[in-house]
């Protein structure tokens, strides 16, 4: 029997770039630089057989702030409880670790938090094809003795 749960990740990569603007580089190039780098890592993922294979339920959010880039993403998994989820989106991260710093950067910090998943869709979906559920009527308010005895003593 499966007892696992379905786990929203929110994962937070950062990254440190290899350049620093100077040498044969300049900082005009470092707008090329950081569309390259992004595209790089979209590429390590989607190459990745668990993270290119529907693992990642967001796109891939990156920030540029100097030499420092986190890219922010939400990792949808199912397990048995949320260290082993994060556990998981860390773990991916790093199994892919290589390629990503092929650029030229080094991963500096991989954050995950995961909290359980908004599963409300599937038991829309579930009334969509099955129809609504019956909810069980609600029980009569039961009565107090002294109003049985005013119904009681009218009735008369």
């Amino acid at each position: 029997m499966d007892d696992g749960m379905d786990y929203d990740v929110q994962t937070q990569v950062t990254f440190r770039l290899g350049f620093d603007g100077s040498g044969e580089f300049n900082m005009l190039m470092f707008p090329d630089i950081q569309k390259q780098f992004a595209q790089h890592v979209k590429e390590v993922y989607e190459q990745d057989d668990t993270l290119g294979n529907g693992y990642i339920s967001s796109d891939l959010n990156f920030h540029f702030d100097g030499r420092t880039v986190q890219l922010n993403y939400t990792f949808t998994c199912h397990d048995e409880n949320e260290a082993e989820a994060e556990s998981f989106s860390d773990y991916c991260v790093r199994g892919v670790q290589k390629e990503l710093e092929a650029f030229g950067c080094k991963i500096k910090e991989i954050k995950c938090t995961a909290e359980e998943a908004d599963m409300s869709w599937v038991d829309h979906f579930e009334d969509m094809i099955f129809g609504p559920r019956e909810t069980p009527p609600a029980p009569a308010p039961s009565k107090s003795p002294s109003e049985k005895k005013k119904r009681s003593g009218q009735e008369r």
